[in-house]
C-alpha cells in the first residue's frame, strides 16, 4: 500500500465542521463541494454594517455635525466590517485546505513511518472531534459576548458618536449601538475566536506529530530536516492576521483623527502587536524545536565524521604525492564528491532551529503591518512615502 492510499478517509479539514458549519449547511449556506464564501461574506456584511446604517440613519446619527463621530465617519466600524469579517470567512477557503494538505503530507512525504499509521489516524481523529465539539462552539460564543461587552462598555466615550450618545446623566446607546453591541460586536470576536481555536487545535495536531518517531533528514535540502513544509503552512494564518490587523488600523484611525493622537504614539504598541501576532502564530512550531536541535547536532556529528575520513584519504590520495598531475585531479569524480560533501555539510550547518523558511515570518510581519500603511500619510506626505519606497526598491 502507497502513502496516499494510506490516508485516512477524512482529512484534518479544520474548518468543515462545528455547529454553526451545520447550521449553515441547513440554512443552504453552504454545499458540500461549494463553501459559497462570496455569498456568506455578502450576507454577514448585510447583517451588521447595513443595520448599523440604516438604524443610525434613522435617528440621524449616520452623517452630519449633530455628533461627533457619525457613522460615515467612523473607520473602526467599517474596517471590521466591511473588509475584517468578509475575510475571515474567506479564510476559511485558503487556509482550511492547505493545513489539511500539510497534516496528509506527513503520511505522503514519508516523514511519519508505517510503524506510527495508527498513531496519526488518532491524531486525526481527535482533531476532528474536538472541531466539531458542541461545548466548545457554546464557549466560544459566551465569551465572545463577554469580552465585546467587556470591550466596549471599557470604551471611554469622552463624545457622542453613532452608537453611544453622551448626556450630562450618562452614556445611552442608540439603537445602532444596541444591535452594534449584541450582535455585531460578538460575532466579530467569535470569528477570531474560532480561528484561535482552530489554531489550537492545528497546534495540537503538530505536537501529537512531534512525539512519533519522524524520519527526518539532517541534509534535506528545505534546511528544516524534510519538514519546511509545516512552516509553509502556518504562512497562510498571515490572511487571519490581516483581517485583525485591518480592524486594528481602523481603531487606530479614530484615534489619529478623533483623539487627535499623533500615529507615532502608538508606535511601541503596533510594535508590541506585531511580536505577539507572529509569536502566536508561530508558536506551534516550537514543538519541534528539541527534535530539529537533536537532528542538527547528530548529522553535525556523523557527517563530520564521515568528513573527517573521506578528506583524509582524498588528501593521502591527491594532494600529498606530488607527481600528480593536477588536470587529472579536477577531472576525478572524487573532487565533484568532495564538493557534495561540502555542500551537505553546509545544508545540515545552516539547519534552522524551527521547520520554517525565512520568508514566513516575514509574510506574516507584512500581514500586520500593511493594514498600518495608510496611517503613515498623517505624518508624512505621499511623495515623501513614494521616494523612500523607490529608493528602497532601488
Amino acid at each position: 500500500m502507497s502513502p496516499e492510499e494510506r490516508l485516512p478517509a477524512r482529512g484534518l479539514l479544520l474548518t468543515a465542521g462545528g455547529p454553526t458549519y451545520r447550521i449553515q449547511k441547513r440554512l443552504g449556506l453552504i454545499h458540500e463541494n461549494s463553501p459559497r464564501i462570496v455569498r456568506r461574506a455578502f450576507l454577514a456584511i448585510l447583517m451588521t454594517w447595513v443595520p448599523l446604517l440604516a438604524l443610525s440613519a434613522l435617528q440621524g446619527n449616520a452623517i452630519g455635525h449633530r455628533i461627533a463621530v457619525p457613522f460615515l465617519r467612523d473607520f473602526a466600524v467599517h474596517a471590521r466590517f466591511l473588509l475584517a469579517v468578509p475575510l475571515l470567512l474567506f479564510a476559511e477557503t485558503i487556509l482550511g485546505p492547505h493545513l489539511a494538505h500539510a497534516a496528509a503530507h506527513f503520511i505522503t512525504s514519508g516523514v511519519v513511518g508505517k510503524e506510527d499509521y495508527a498513531k496519526f489516524d488518532e491524531a486525526i481523529e481527535s482533531g476532528l472531534n474536538s472541531r466539531d465539539s458542541t461545548t466548545a462552539e457554546v464557549l466560544l460564543v459566551l465569551l465572545a459576548y463577554v469580552i465585546g461587552g467587556l470591550t466596549l462598555w471599557s470604551m471611554a466615550v469622552h463624545v457622542s458618536t453613532w452608537y453611544a450618545i453622551r448626556t450630562n446623566s450618562g452614556v445611552t446607546l442608540t439603537l445602532a449601538g444596541w444591535w452594534f453591541l449584541l450582535f455585531c460586536v460578538p460575532l466579530f470576536q467569535f470569528l477570531t475566536m474560532r480561528w484561535l481555536w482552530r489554531h489550537f487545535l492545528w497546534g495540537q495536531f503538530l505536537w501529537r506529530m512531534s512525539r512519533l518517531n519522524l524520519k527526518v533528514i539532517p541534509t534535506h535540502p528545505d534546511q528544516a530536516a524534510g519538514l519546511a513544509f509545516v512552516g509553509d503552512a502556518q504562512r497562510f494564518f498571515a490572511i487571519v492576521l490581516l483581517a485583525f490587523s485591518i480592524a486594528v488600523a481602523g481603531v487606530l484611525a479614530d484615534a489619529v483623527v478623533y483623539d487627535k493622537l499623533p500615529f507615532p504614539h502608538f508606535g511601541i504598541a503596533v510594535a508590541t502587536y506585531l511580536v505577539i501576532a507572529i509569536g502566536i502564530v508561530l508558536a506551534p512550531l516550537l514543538v519541534f524545536a528539541p527534535l530539529m536541535i537533536k537532528t542538527k547536532r547528530t548529522g553535525l556529528h556523523e557527517y563530520g565524521t564521515f568528513a573527517t575520513t573521506y578528506t583524509a584519504e582524498f588528501q593521502s590520495k591527491w594532494i600529498t604525492p606530488s607527481t600528480l598531475s593536477q588536470d587529472i585531479l579536477l577531472g576525478t569524480p572524487d573532487i565533484r564528491s568532495l564538493a557534495d560533501l561540502g555542500h551537505s555539510f553546509s545544508l545540515i550547518e545552516e539547519m534552522n532551529p524551527l521547520p520554517m523558511r525565512p520568508r514566513t515570518p516575514i509574510h506574516l510581519a507584512l500581514a500586520c503591518l500593511i493594514p498600518m500603511a495608510p496611517l503613515l500619510l498623517t505624518v508624512m506626505p505621499l511623495g515623501e512615502i513614494v521616494k523612500l519606497l523607490l529608493k528602497a526598491i532601488g
